[in-house]
């Protein structure tokens, strides 16, 4: 009985909370004001895949996974995003973002391609494939806040998953023929540095621009990350809004290691439509 009018009470509250929320009045764009904001997008992008994975003594040329082996250059991928301000003045905020992207073609090749040891002769039939899952967490401050702008930088740490693998018939030694399977994959944390500004020129309306950086030799992985973005959100209603902006990631990384010696060259570049919502 009481775990049941608990029960009750809390959907009470869940169903008040909300209609509060929009029962108050705003003067410029809610995610300015609110401590909370998300939110969820498909990104459309156009891809390019650049690898070179090496043999233990010979540097080998880069690849490009889609002129050379047809992987896929335009797909769609998720795109989740949170924010929390807090502290005085909800100056402080901590951030959290997640996308994955896997793309994969086949081909006929035009020309040999080596990859590590092994040799994918002109004229093979071959599939290939490539992945990146991003996952970062931010923290930030804001120099500037008040109820129309917000102007802030910060720090944070991006971990990074990419893989690459190229599959079909094999010559080696000019002789042999065989079906290979050649994989590559690297993760490593990598901090960035990061600033954004908001602006709302009018009651519904939210300009946003966004620019993250990381230049950084950790461990296996020495490279460059730049990921941008900019955009409207117009707020449907109280709580909730849509969103249109514009994405560019590039990542230039050379990785050393015993599973992987060589490099990636990976970029996304495209529109992005995002449901928000800030409470």
């Amino acid at each position: 009985m009481k775990m049941n009018l608990g029960l009750g009470l809390l959907t009470v509250a869940c169903f008040m909370v909300p209609g509060a929320t929009l029962a108050q009045d705003y003067d410029y764009h809610p995610a300015l004001s609110d401590n909370f904001s998300a939110w969820i997008g498909w990104f459309r992008s156009d891809n390019t895949f650049k690898f070179r994975v090496n043999d233990i003594n010979i540097d080998l040329p880069e690849i490009d996974l889609g002129n050379s082996v047809g992987v896929d250059e335009t797909n769609t991928l998720l795109n989740v995003q949170l924010r929390w301000n807090f502290g005085s003045e909800d100056q402080w905020s901590l951030w959290g973002q997640y996308f994955k992207n896997k793309a994969s073609g086949d081909a006929v090749l035009q020309e040999d391609v080596e990859w590590r040891d092994v040799i994918f002769r002109e004229g093979t039939f071959v599939g290939a494939g490539a992945s990146l899952e991003v996952i970062r967490l931010f923290a930030g401050y804001s120099f500037i806040r008040n109820a129309q702008s917000e102007l802030g930088a910060g720090f944070g740490i991006h971990n990074l998953d990419i893989g690459t693998y190229i599959e079909g018939e094999i010559l080696i030694n000019d002789t042999d023929t065989g079906f290979h399977r050649g994989d590559a994959s690297a993760s490593a944390p990598l901090p960035n540095l990061g600033a954004w500004f908001l602006y709302s020129p009018a009651k519904d309306w939210l300009l946003h621009a966004r620019v993250d950086w990381i230049s950084a030799n950790v461990g296996d992985y020495d490279g460059t990350m730049w990921n941008a973005n900019v955009g409207v959100d117009y707020q449907l209603f109280r709580n909730f809004g849509l969103d249109v902006s514009y994405q560019y990631f590039n990542l230039d990384v050379g990785v050393d290691n015993s599973d992987w010696k060589g490099s990636a060259s990976l970029t996304y570049s495209g529109p992005v439509i995002s449901l928000t919502a800030s409470w």
